[in-house]
């Protein structure tokens, strides 16, 4: 075993000056002292003090570094603490002891602040990636695997171009590193899953490494989708409302010129005039409609639904006569459920005119009522043109119209069915339809009982 630096030529010293007086003893004790033996321990002597002058100096060396490594300890990790800069071992040792306690304390509090930043970092919404000056990657929290399909186990300090395959995270954080400031982007992911973010990378101004960044990522997909709903929203209303006001500016015009010469005329401009002026009410009230549903606001309360079938099918009665439509109803004898009853009304309201509009005479509409499993089931069936499969999946936005042209010669608004689903929704139900071209359509409207989820045990 070798001894560390100096304990072995301290050893070495003490051995040799042992043997020098045991020989001398020897030579005593059989009274005789030879020039060879005088000579031998002057030489034992003399090796024995060289190495305990280098073993000395040894020791001193390496008790100046330990106590400067010491000083620089406790200068950084205990920053109050008072160094006595003594060079005495006993004190030494009884410095240490004193700060033994102290650096656990310390150490235990830095463990309890790793612990709980990782915690933080686990529970955020965003996305953290923290990248060291070479374009590593440190930190990922679980937001971040997630939204780019990282594993758990994903070892720190591979190249982030190679982890994360988006070109633009590595280059924004570049920049950032390189300008020594925040940069701020957005890059669409389309795996694992399509989804829009917003980015920002900042260098970090720490004590620690130097060239790390962190890059925050913010999905706001739903955002962007919903602006693109509200700049539509706005564009179609514009020109679902532009539409019949031309037309009454020019029937108006037309009307004042043929009054005085064609009374018959006239009176034709004069019907046309107030179809138009039904399909801008239809337009407005529908409009309103929408805004009340989607403010989120019910009055909540127990509700006959077996009563509020009948009450929406005697208000359509009329007009599927007219139509010469068979308007028909399959009841349960008590079917109660908690709801807005003004909204659930508009509902089925919308769903039934819907129906109408779009059977042909002789045709019939059939409304269901079923409850299972603690949720009512209202359904809407008709015999009409039906829908063909690639337009079902946006039948339920605003102002989309299968056939516009027939949409609005028959007085169609396209909000209908985006109220229906809105109510639905707000009641923490769904709705579905099932269509057949030339065969007809069934639209399906599944409601919990017990109310929608806010009011639910209220």
């Amino acid at each position: 075993m070798r001894l560390p630096k100096p304990v072995g030529e301290l050893l070495t010293g003490y051995v040799a000056l042992a043997v020098a007086a045991l020989v001398a003893l020897l030579a005593l004790e059989r009274g005789h002292v030879s020039a060879e033996l005088t000579v031998t321990a002057a030489g034992l002597l003399a090796l024995a003090v060289t190495l305990a002058v280098l073993s000395t100096r040894a020791l001193g060396g390496a008790l100046t570094g330990l106590l400067r490594a010491l000083e620089r300890l406790a200068r950084v990790a205990l920053p109050g603490w008072r160094w006595t800069g003594t060079s005495d071992l006993d004190a030494l040792a009884a410095e240490l002891n004193a700060m033994t306690p102290r650096l656990r304390d310390r150490l235990e509090e830095l463990t309890e602040d790793r612990d709980r930043a990782g915690q933080i970092l686990d529970a955020l919404d965003d996305g953290i990636l923290l990248l060291d000056g070479a374009g590593r990657l440190l930190v990922t929290n679980p937001t971040a695997r997630s939204w780019f399909g990282l594993p758990e186990d994903l070892r720190p300090g591979l190249p982030l171009r190679r982890v994360i395959s988006v070109a633009q995270i590595a280059e924004l954080a570049e920049e950032a590193t390189a300008r020594r400031a925040p940069v701020t982007g957005t890059v669409t992911v389309v795996l694992p899953e399509l989804r829009t973010l917003a980015l920002r990378a900042f260098p970090l101004a720490d004590r620690g490494p130097t060239g790390r960044t962190v890059v925050t990522l913010s999905d706001i997909t739903q955002r962007r989708r919903v602006e693109v709903l509200r700049r539509d929203f706005v564009a179609n209303a514009s020109h679902e409302l532009k539409t019949p006001v031309a037309a009454l500016r020019a029937l108006a015009e037309t009307l004042e010129s043929a009054l005085p010469d064609d009374p018959d005329v006239a009176r034709g401009f004069v019907a046309r005039i107030g179809r138009e002026a039904e399909r801008l009410d239809a337009l407005v009230r529908d409009l309103l409609d929408l805004s009340r549903v989607e403010r989120g606001a019910l009055d909540a309360e127990p509700i006959d639904m077996v009563g509020l079938v009948k009450e929406v099918a005697e208000a359509h009665a009329e007009r599927a006569e007219e139509r010469r439509v068979r308007l028909r109803t399959e009841l349960q004898r008590e079917s109660m459920a908690r709801g807005d009853r003004a909204q659930l009304g508009l509902m089925l309201s919308n769903l039934v005119d819907n129906a109408l509009r779009y059977t042909a005479a002789r045709g019939t509409v059939r409304i269901r009522l079923d409850s299972i499993d603690g949720k009512v089931v209202l359904q809407v069936a008709d015999t009409g043109e039906g829908i063909p499969p690639g337009e079902l999946p946006r039948v339920f936005e605003r102002f989309y119209r299968v056939d516009k042209a027939r949409a609005r010669q028959t007085g169609g608004t396209g909000l209908g069915l985006s109220i229906v689903r809105h109510v639905a929704e707000s009641h923490g139900g769904t709705v579905t339809v099932h269509s057949r071209v030339g065969r007809g359509s069934t639209f399906t409207v599944t409601l919990p009982v017990t109310g929608p989820p806010a009011l639910t045990g209220s």
